[in-house]
């Protein structure tokens, strides 16, 4: 009976298998595809769209309709925003009144502590995204229309990568993704803000607009870290990735920069790509690895460990190696809880990725660099591959047994990998028992 509760984690679960499942079924059906298609393959389109993933083992450009590239981008448009997310503001418009459990469920999707001014939140939020993915779309319209000179095309273009990118999805409809705007600095930085305002957070973008409308004095520490994390984390990569392309001699500098600093931002959660990354060395490749391993911040379209969960392991290791007896930021200190829930977020997150990318090492017979790169692309719900001679994801040229266990890689990406092990275990059973404690030599 433990196993049929349904706990908000396992609520949660079970909304994006049925999301993904009715996807599935929507893209196989003959007028989504140009061509027949395996239905493991539609299934994995539809699971990479809801977790806003962006790995594709089909063409999205050639091998789907019109329709079927509306069908993706719904389930991108839901899944980046949180099918309970969605769902809930649509009940708020009907005027449905929202009871406890449905709120504490809302409040574990979002990633968000409290359940206080939750509907309020639910409510200014909703529209700010709507209104950023049409901005989106009005500024790439007019690039995508002097490249391509026509209207209809250029129009659902932007579109679609307005959405697409907010979302942190990585689908595209251009057959080399953005490679032929890898010199378009407009292009670049239009896709590179969209991503970064979808990853850093819902709560954050709130207090943002009230910060700009001086509603409120000053940001939360929360807030203050996001932005600050952000920033270190986009600069670290850029550097590192501009050191490898620097020697690149069929690129201009302008080219060099551009790629440096937008596959730092799209490797935490976007999964854009303006260059083969297959020309990355080995240590470049490692470096995308780390960031995707990060990923975006809590709350929003991306996935990851998180940049605050990595921001607090880091101030806890420093805190511990300097005689600290507690962990302090910008003059606050951090709940114990707080810093045991990032470690184990870090640990699980660590264990899952390197077990899986060593078994399906194995399995595939692949590169493990390449195919650890796979994993923790679909683990942090990024979608960038190192490709395979079709243009399509490195991943797939797997066996059906491969491409299962990256289906299930991005599902538990996209729960939280926190959640996903709560939603197995069910409800914690509180103990009355306090036992001795242990000795232990570390």
């Amino acid at each position: 009976m433990r196993l049929l509760e349904l706990t908000p984690h396992r609520i949660i679960l079970i909304s994006y298998l049925i999301l993904i499942l009715i996807g599935a079924i929507l893209l196989y059906l003959p007028f989504s595809v140009n061509k027949p298609i395996h239905f493991l393959d539609a299934i994995f389109t539809a699971t990479s769209a809801v977790t806003v993933t962006g790995l594709i083992v089909l063409n999205t450009a050639k091998d789907f309709t019109f329709l079927g590239k509306l069908i993706i981008l719904f389930l991108i448009q839901i899944g980046g925003l949180g099918y309970l997310t969605f769902t809930t503001y649509f009940l708020i418009t009907l005027k449905r009144k929202i009871g406890l459990r449905e709120r504490l469920i809302l409040a574990e999707s979002l990633n968000i502590s409290e359940i206080y001014g939750l509907v309020k939140f639910l409510k200014k939020v909703f529209p700010i995204i709507i209104l950023i993915e049409f901005i989106g779309t009005i500024l790439l319209f007019f690039p995508f229309l002097f490249k391509f000179k026509d209207f209809n095309f250029a129009f659902f273009a932007a579109f679609f990568h307005s959405i697409s990118a907010f979302n942190n999805a990585g689908f595209s409809i251009f057959p080399d993704n953005f490679i032929q705007f890898r010199n378009n600095f407009f292009i670049n930085f239009i896709i590179a803000l969209l991503i970064i305002l979808g990853g850093l957070g819902f709560y954050v973008l709130d207090e943002l607009l009230l910060y700009i409308k001086k509603e409120i004095k000053m940001l939360s520490i929360h807030t203050k870290l996001v932005l600050l994390s952000s920033i270190i984390f986009i600069f670290l990569g850029a550097l590192i990735l501009f050191i490898n392309v620097f020697n690149w001699s069929d690129l201009t500098f302008k080219e060099k920069f551009l790629i440096s600093f937008f596959h730092s931002i799209s490797a935490r959660t976007a999964g854009f790509n303006t260059i083969d990354l297959s020309r990355f060395s080995e240590g470049s490749l490692f470096s995308l690895i780390c960031l995707m391993f990060i990923g975006a911040s809590p709350g929003g379209t991306g996935g990851g460990i998180k940049t605050i969960t990595m921001v607090v392991i880091l101030l806890s290791v420093y805190s511990y190696i300097r005689g600290y007896k507690e962990v302090v930021v910008f003059n606050r200190s951090i709940k114990d809880n707080q810093i045991h829930r990032a470690m184990i977020i870090l640990s699980l997150g660590f264990f899952y990725t390197t077990f899986m990318a060593l078994l399906l090492s194995e399995l595939e017979e692949k590169p493990f660099l390449a195919t650890l790169f796979e994993v923790i692309s679909a683990f942090s719900t990024v979608g960038l591959s190192i490709g395979n001679s079709q243009g399509l994801s490195f991943c797939a040229d797997f066996s059906n047994i491969g491409k299962l266990l990256i289906i299930l890689t991005m599902i538990v990406g996209r729960v939280g990998i926190l959640s996903f092990m709560l939603a197995i275990a069910g409800k914690e059973k509180i103990r009355y028992i306090k036992h001795p404690e242990a000795r232990l030599y570390l």
